[in-house]
């Protein structure tokens, strides 16, 4: 009620809340023209499907744009904002539509997708988003084109029980002090111990029948993880941006085919998944690369947080370096943002050196 009471605003609300669905009910509420502004195309076809499914819609209503499709109806269309932000009829475009959704509007700060949503003249601006806050700080252009957050959910009704993150304690690599963090970042990866002791953790919670997904931000980690995993895990698979297209759609058709007991290990870059990934069964997450970014953070619990027949708990598995200056602040920043989310942080409270444990 609060969005429809509203011409203009952004609903903040977590991933899996359900922001589509209530898209979905102001556009059949208000029944104007609608578009859909997405920035990637895989959530244009998320869109489609979605909207197929919520909305009754008569055949040739629903449009798109991008991703190769080029058809749009004028009444509902959903439009990849780089194809449409190259159209030299973008203002008579615009003009059309009595209402404009902005998906993930925190993209709005980009300059192409800024420049599409300044000339559009509908009545009613709708933002979606579950990170309000950009990095960059350029969050403000995001009020100034969709509206003040109208409503803000912190948690969703849908999001498991118990929220558990296992912290491990590691001894950081021999690491110059002056040393940048991709250089650390790059130490990190190659160091051999630290893989070892996180594929150990991804191999216990597969035993438990888990579902995980690892994430890293470089492809090299990804293939080191693989390798450490060895031979043990039936179901695991690699997926990143570098793969092509079809390669990707394979993998991700040879997931949907599993049966929902079925214990499953996903390793893949945060860039690929970290937005608008959708796949329910997830329960586990792997932090194989520090981050300390809150919206990052909360974009990426949030691929554990939709709701699933088999799924009982959420767990992450984080790990820290206490001894590296630089690490140690990345995760006291992430703890603050489990904290936010509501998870229970439990620690071995010991530095893992080389196969032993010391107190910390």
């Amino acid at each position: 009620k609060s969005m429809l009471n509203q011409e203009t605003g952004v609903l903040c609300a977590p991933t899996a809340f359900g922001k589509t669905v209530i898209a979905a009910a102001l556009i059949a509420r208000r029944k104007t023209s609608t578009l859909i502004l997405v920035h990637r195309t895989e959530h244009l076809r998320q869109w489609n499907e979605k909207l197929t499914t919520f909305l009754k819609l008569p055949e040739n209503v629903l449009g798109l744009l991008g991703g190769g499709k080029r058809k749009l109806t004028g009444e509902i269309d959903i439009t990849l904002m780089q194809s449409l932000s190259r159209r030299k009829d973008l203002p008579e475009l615009l003009s059309k539509y009595g209402q404009i959704i902005v998906d993930e509007c925190h993209h709005v700060s980009a300059f192409s997708f800024e420049t599409i949503v300044k000339q559009a003249k509908a009545k009613f601006v709708v933002g979606l988003t579950a990170t309000p806050v950009r990095r960059d700080g350029h969050h403000p252009i995001i009020f100034m084109q969709c509206g003040p957050i109208q409503h803000n959910i912190q948690h969703s009704q849908t999001t498991p029980v118990y929220l558990e993150v296992r912290l491990g304690a590691l001894q950081a690599p021999a690491i110059s002090p002056d040393s940048g963090i991709q250089d650390i970042f790059r130490a990190l990866i190659k160091d051999a111990h630290r893989n070892m002791r996180i594929a150990r953790d991804i191999l216990t919670a597969y035993q438990e029948k888990r579902k995980i997904l690892v994430l890293t931000e470089r492809t090299e980690h990804l293939e080191l993880l693989r390798k450490a995993l060895g031979n043990e895990i039936e179901h695991c698979f690699v997926l990143h941006g570098r793969l092509p297209k079809k390669q990707r759609t394979k993998i991700l058709a040879k997931l949907a085919e599993l049966k929902d007991s079925s214990p499953r290990v996903l390793l893949a870059t945060g860039r690929l998944i970290g937005e608008g990934f959708d796949y329910p069964p997830l329960d586990t997450l792997v932090l194989a690369m520090p981050i300390s970014w809150k919206g990052t953070l909360r974009q990426y619990a949030g691929r554990l947080h939709r709701e699933h027949v088999e799924k009982q708990d959420v767990r992450i598995y984080d790990y820290v370096e206490p001894e590296q200056p630089q690490l140690a602040r990345m995760w006291e920043k992430r703890r603050r943002g489990y904290r936010a989310m509501g998870y229970l942080i439990k620690s071995t409270g010991t530095i893992e050196v080389l196969g032993r444990e010391a107190e910390w």
